[in-house]
């Protein structure tokens, strides 16, 4: 077999002897995926970057195309918007007709595993790459022509070209100690001053009823109204989102009008904030965000409420399949985090159960209940830990729980030390200074109308 190239221009194509590694149906499922979801456009966006990726030259223009729709933001990426994208720029013909379009969403049943797809095609490319490269370089050696130094040398360095993908250019040049230390720390986009800013995320753990879904509840009710969560402070009104999908409308309303009243006590008229800031949608039965359908759903309901900081869960409640298995947790993380990349960076606040406590055990384990990837996920992780009367007189009369941390947290929050039940709100804050003086902590509680949830 010759090993002599077509072309005297070592930067040529160089024609494959065999077919080259491709898979057009894979290709086809992430174009498909696209076509069915914007989540699925960015999770592919992230793995393909050019689009040279794909080894059918239309697919490569129809990506392209579902991009430019997509950057656009005006419209969602479909056959429709997307043909139109073709026909503006003289492709549609190139492509196959719209009738193509059709095909490739027709083709796919889900948009789940359009990242999965996209990281064959990944592959296959630079499989690709490797193989026209190291040919090059075969052909440059039998030609005898130049030093041979200096032709593996340019080898190696096209080989390099192919594993990074044209990605090197976007590289950040290194900084030594001296720089970095120099360089000022960048002030958190704070929604509540000292304690969450954008982009956080929150698990708050506690035991069955207790008093999880309130505490999320309450800090999304006085973040809305222009309150500081556990001090006798104002802060800027901001919009928040409840997303709770284990319970009914029944049992959410009367919790909430109760923190509306609350509010009202604290602020007279200005109150009035919280009912227009404070969006709810209530999704009795759950939700699996592992089904493209409902990952829409939550997709299209922040980008219609645009809200600051979120609250939802259970987790249990929003993916089916064993809450154990790191693929269920895995498909679940990458949902709430296109949740967060499409609010551009709300705080979320995610509510889940802890395991019942084990056979021996003194204390209840206030991890979330399923795969450990939840225990590096957030940037905060904490419980609600009921406190006993052995530790502190009266200690489960006035519902006092610590705000335990099951996680280190990547940086210092302006956290209470506890709270107890409320005579206004569902919660109040506890510091150390009261937790050591027992007498300080009674308050005039009323009477309690269900579970704290």
């Amino acid at each position: 077999m010759s090993m002599e190239p077509e072309h005297d221009d070592d930067t040529s194509p160089v024609p494959f002897e065999r077919v080259p590694p491709q898979d057009l149906e894979a290709e086809q499922s992430v174009l498909g995926g696209m076509l069915l979801s914007r989540d699925a456009i960015a999770e592919v966006a992230r793995i393909l970057t050019s689009g040279t990726e794909f080894y059918k030259p239309a697919h490569e223009t129809i990506f392209c195309a579902i991009l430019a729709v997509y950057a656009r933001g005006a419209e969602k990426p479909d056959p429709i918007t997307v043909a139109a994208e073709l026909t503006r720029s003289g492709d549609i013909g190139r492509i196959g007709g719209a009738s193509y379009l059709h095909t490739l969403v027709q083709t796919v049943p889900t948009a789940a595993n359009a990242e999965y797809y996209a990281e064959i095609i990944a592959e296959l490319a630079a499989r690709r790459g490797g193989i026209e490269e190291a040919t090059r370089t075969i052909q440059a050696l039998y030609k005898q022509d130049g030093d041979a130094t200096e032709i593996l040398e340019n080898g190696v360095e096209r080989m390099k070209a192919v594993r990074d993908r044209g990605m090197a250019s976007s590289d950040k040049p290194s900084k030594t100690l001296r720089t970095f230390l120099a360089e000022a720390d960048d002030e958190p986009d704070w929604i509540i001053p000292g304690v969450i800013a954008r982009w956080d995320r929150l698990i708050v753990t506690a035991p069955e009823g207790g008093g999880k879904s309130l505490f999320n509840r309450q800090l999304l009710a006085r973040t809305a109204a222009g309150l500081h969560p556990w001090k006798k402070a104002r802060i800027a009104p901001k919009r928040v989102l409840l997303v709770d999908v284990e319970n009914s409308e029944s049992q959410v309303r009367p919790w909430l009008r109760r923190m509306h009243r609350a509010a009202c006590e604290e602020l007279g008229s200005d109150a009035e904030a919280l009912l227009d800031n404070f969006v709810v949608e209530v999704i009795d039965g759950g939700v699996d965000l592992r089904h493209p359908g409902d990952r829409a759903r939550l997709l299209r309901l922040v980008e219609r409420n645009a809200p600051d900081m979120i609250a939802i869960g259970p987790l249990y409640k929003m993916a089916a399949g064993n809450p154990n298995d790191e693929e269920v947790a895995r498909d679940l993380m990458s949902a709430l985090e296109a949740v967060r990349v499409a609010t551009n960076g709300a705080a979320m606040l995610i509510e889940a159960h802890a395991p019942h406590r084990a056979g021996g055990e003194r204390q209840r384990d206030l991890r979330p209940i399923g795969s450990s990837l939840w225990l590096r996920w957030p940037e905060y992780g904490f419980g609600l830990a009921p406190i006993s009367n052995k530790e502190i007189q009266f200690a489960e009369e006035e519902g006092l729980v610590r705000w335990q941390p099951w996680r280190g947290s990547r940086s210092e929050r302006d956290w209470p030390a506890a709270f107890m039940r409320g005579a206004t709100w569902p919660w109040q804050s506890v510091s150390m200074d009261d937790l050591h003086e027992p007498a300080a902590l009674t308050v005039d509680v009323p009477a309690q109308q269900g579970a704290l949830g």
